[in-house]
């Protein structure tokens, strides 16, 4: 079992060993304390990554978007802090902490935040989703 710590320059971190767990609000806190949360809209860490399976944690600052994307494979957006408008195809759904999104392969998306906002990104593809790319 592992317990994540973000990865510097100089550390390595082991992305798919057999049981990891996960300290979200520590995680976030560090993510808030980054360069990148001072100088983009947006930060992602890669929780997790194995062959056609990958969980991201995404902290958004209030009014980012994450831009319109259409998934070739089945993803989930979990809230974990803040309020999310995820709009698919004409929809638009606000999730709050704790609530879950489900989206099958072929549906055009996009996220803002509607005030500093977190979510786990589990995504069942090797395709990069907007929300892990720099802002």
């Amino acid at each position: 079992m592992t317990t994540f710590k973000r990865s510097t320059e100089t550390t390595a971190r082991s992305m798919d060993r057999p049981v990891m767990t996960f300290d979200l609000p520590a995680i976030l806190a560090n993510m808030k304390q980054e360069p990148t949360w001072r100088t983009a809209r947006r930060n992602a860490v890669t929780l997790l990554k194995q062959p056609v399976f990958r969980i991201v944690l995404v902290a958004l600052q209030a009014g980012a978007e994450v831009g319109s994307y259409q998934t070739d494979s089945p993803i989930t957006v979990q809230a974990i802090e803040g309020r999310l408008a995820v709009r698919v195809e004409a929809d638009e759904y606000v999730l709050g902490a704790g609530q879950l999104l489900t989206l099958r392969p072929g549906l055009r998306h996009s996220l803002r935040a509607q005030g500093d906002s977190a979510f786990l990104l589990t995504l069942a593809s090797e395709a990069m989703h907007p929300a892990e790319q720099p802002a």
